[in-house]
């Protein structure tokens, strides 16, 4: 059978209170999608309410939650079933685990993974990751066929996602193919955004006929302006 998944919910309460309304969303071909919302807009709420199979429609298909737990280990390898893993999977967390930085967050994240979820829904994962490492990340899920879901306050974590959604007075503002969504800079901006640096730097240049890409990093915009070959 198919995988399915789709989000439907008219609207979500705290306290009595409307925090979201009119929220749709089905998967289908999209593997990264981002929520990008203010703090306190219900981002964290939508997904908590999710945990709880509310406003959920899964076909088939596996669901892990990741909430930036952090659990202690003594032997990563160990506790990972390591030695029985593909060679992917080992690469993968030799890398994804090296850096000290967030390290039990990593684990925890890691043991969700290694669940095999056809889908993974997470909070913001920028206050342990850098931005290469996100894309490491997400390289890795679409590599093992996982779709994943992430909310965040963050507009600099979200360039490296195929599919943003903007959440503003408690509604979809704006959504559609990532780039094609940070391109609408002043719709950004009246929605309280300013453009990711490099993303922003790009579309600047692209007025003077300098580059005609976006680029999201540093080096990606270098070699834009100053092509190796």
């Amino acid at each position: 059978m198919e995988k399915f998944c789709h989000i439907k919910l008219f609207d979500l309460q705290l306290d009595g209170k409307k925090v979201l309304q009119d929220f749709s969303l089905s998967f289908d071909e999209k593997k990264c999608v981002c929520l990008l919302g203010e703090s306190g807009s219900g981002k964290s709420l939508l997904l908590k309410s999710l945990s709880k199979n509310s406003h959920l429609f899964l076909s088939n298909g596996k669901i892990s939650f990741y909430f930036l737990e952090g659990k202690e280990t003594t032997n990563w390898k160990k506790d990972l079933h390591y030695e029985t893993l593909s060679l992917d999977w080992q690469n993968f967390l030799e890398q994804f685990l090296s850096k000290k930085r967030g390290f039990e967050k990593r684990f925890s994240l890691a043991l969700k993974l290694l669940e095999q979820p056809d889908y993974l829904f997470s909070e913001d994962l920028h206050s342990f990751l850098s931005f290469q490492e996100m894309n490491f990340f997400l390289s890795f899920l679409k590599s093992q066929n996982i779709t994943f879901f992430c909310v965040t306050n963050q507009i600099e974590s979200t360039p490296f996602f195929d599919y943003l959604m903007v959440l503003k007075n408690n509604r979809i503002a704006l959504e559609g193919n990532t780039i094609a969504v940070l391109k609408e800079e002043k719709i950004m901006k009246l929605l309280g955004y300013s453009l990711p640096f490099y993303v922003n730097m790009s579309i600047q240049l692209g007025y003077y006929g300098i580059v005609d890409s976006i680029y999201l990093t540093k080096e990606e915009l270098e070699e834009g302006i100053w092509p190796l070959n």
